[in-house]
């Protein structure tokens, strides 16, 4: 009996804490309301296996990202609403970096008379996880054909929503909503 009574004592604060999955679902809901342009995605399906490239020929999948939250922004340097979008999303990937919040921006199809690396290197957005995708196979898997287009990616690897063209990543109101889903 007292053996029971000792494994109770010791099993009951495990079983009446909220379980760990509990713990890191995220509402992202919230991100409509201060994201301009943000949809949420009605399904949220595993996210595409595609592979992609660094400068240096290391490739990554976006499930090797699993356990953050991603912000996965596709672009290319020959695109001024893409180039415009950049500070800011390097702003982000500084501003959240403790947060178990990544931001991969993703050079997808060709690029300009600068190679992307090249590109984020002079500029000083020296933050974002640059990969690329010059065949596209993200986009066309998607059936996406614009750029910039961003998506949000949940911990879990799931894709979450996202933004079709440019938004203001640096916003107050996208700051807040993003402090609000990550803390």
């Amino acid at each position: 009996m007292r053996r029971l009574f000792s494994c109770l004592v010791i099993l009951f604060p495990l079983l009446s804490m909220p379980s760990l999955a509990a713990e890191t679902e995220l509402d992202f809901s919230i991100l409509k309301d201060g994201i301009r342009g943000y949809r949420n995605l009605s399904n949220t399906p595993d996210v595409p296996q595609v592979v992609f490239t660094n400068q240096l020929g290391e490739t990554t999948t976006l499930s090797d990202f699993k356990g953050k939250t991603v912000l996965l922004n596709l672009w290319a340097t020959w695109c001024p609403p893409c180039i415009r979008e950049m500070p800011a999303l390097n702003e982000l990937a500084i501003e959240f970096k403790d947060k178990n919040f990544v931001v991969l921006a993703i050079a997808t199809g060709r690029q300009g008379r600068e190679h992307a690396d090249d590109f984020l290197r002079k500029r000083d957005l020296n933050q974002l996880i640059s990969y690329h995708d010059p065949k596209q196979k993200f986009m066309r898997l998607m059936n996406i054909e614009t750029l910039p287009v961003s998506f949000i990616i949940g911990p879990k690897g799931k894709m979450r929503g996202g933004v079709i063209g440019m938004t203001e990543w640096d916003s107050p109101e996208t700051k807040t909503v993003l402090r609000q889903l990550l803390n």
